[in-house]
């Protein structure tokens, strides 16, 4: 890697593991010294992307999602009684259609996976663009929220992403950011490959690990001042830390295994599952919140921040 893919840096990374997707395509787990960031190098291409991901990554439960949803317009709503809403990397759109239901925001998503949008489109009328955010070309200061979940440590350019999202919002606007804590989230890949000695496969797909400090640094960078900050996950982080014990199937998802090809049109696995009471939900939702302990902490597999566009 001659350039650090976040900062530029073009000291030599130091080599943490060899690491994998797909088992026929391993990369080294490097770290760069001047921001921190964590990444595979070589980067996986489109096309290994394209094999890792496929309608059989979309496994999501319906009603859980869209309890989620209506549990965050709660927080919409406090902020105003309407607005543009994004939700970049939406999957089957679930989490937008519990905003829809339960607010007057308007509702935008986009996402990469095609049976993921078709199903978005055409089960919940949801407008929903296929591809990276630069492919949907929204307007400067379109959108009063931004909403990135779990997203950012799967692309290629994770600066690029960050900055769309930044030429997208209003001047004031909001921002929700969750992101695995890179050094809590890299270790079992380091752990597996240093024990078993062969490429650890990224079982998520996360191809990019955000330490707090390079999270800070880019958040300066763009231009988002941060409002809060929490670390979450703390019990599984506890786990990967060796804090607690972990699981005796730990290293199973890491094992390299051949591909499962799934073409585009085969539709997506949808979990409808049983409906609980909107009370269940909301008690799980209120529990996850109270559980997400103030500040960054390194025994934290999560973060989560809440940001804003500098005006």
């Amino acid at each position: 890697m001659a350039l650090c893919p976040v900062c530029g840096d073009s000291a030599e990374k130091t080599v943490l593991a060899q690491v994998a997707l797909v088992h026929d395509a391993a990369s080294d787990l490097v770290q760069c010294a001047a921001c921190g960031v964590i990444c595979f190098d070589p980067l996986p291409s489109v096309g290994i992307l394209n094999r890792f991901y496929s309608a059989s990554y979309y496994d999501f439960r319906r009603w859980p999602g869209e309890a989620g949803g209506a549990w965050f317009g709660r927080k919409l709503r406090k902020i105003a009684p309407t607005g543009r809403f994004l939700d970049v990397g939406c999957a089957t759109g679930f989490f937008l259609h519990g905003i829809r239901q339960s607010t007057d925001w308007e509702v935008h998503g986009v996402e990469f996976g095609a049976d993921a949008v078709a199903y978005a489109r055409g089960e919940l009328g949801l407008d929903i663009l296929e591809g990276d955010l630069k492919d949907a070309n929204y307007p400067d200061g379109y959108f009063d929220y931004v909403h990135v979940n779990n997203v950012l440590e799967h692309v290629l350019d994770p600066s690029g992403l960050l900055a769309e999202c930044h030429r997208v919002l209003k001047p004031g606007g909001h921002f929700f950011l969750a992101v695995p804590n890179g050094v809590n989230d890299s270790r079992n890949l380091v752990d597996f490959h240093g024990t078993e000695g062969i490429p650890a496969r990224s079982p998520s797909g996360h191809i990019f690990f955000f330490p707090a400090r390079t999270l800070l640094m880019l958040f300066e960078r763009f231009g988002f001042a941060v409002m809060t900050k929490k670390t979450g996950s703390i019990k599984r982080g506890l786990r990967n830390a060796g804090l607690l014990p972990k699981k005796k199937n730990w290293k199973f998802d890491h094992f390299p295994r051949e591909d499962v090809q799934v073409k585009s049109g085969q539709g997506v696995v949808v979990n409808e599952g049983n409906r609980k009471s909107a009370f269940y939900y909301q008690y799980r939702n209120f529990s996850a919140e109270l559980s997400n302990l103030p500040g960054l902490h390194d025994f934290g597999l999560d973060f989560l921040f809440e940001l804003k566009k500098g005006l």
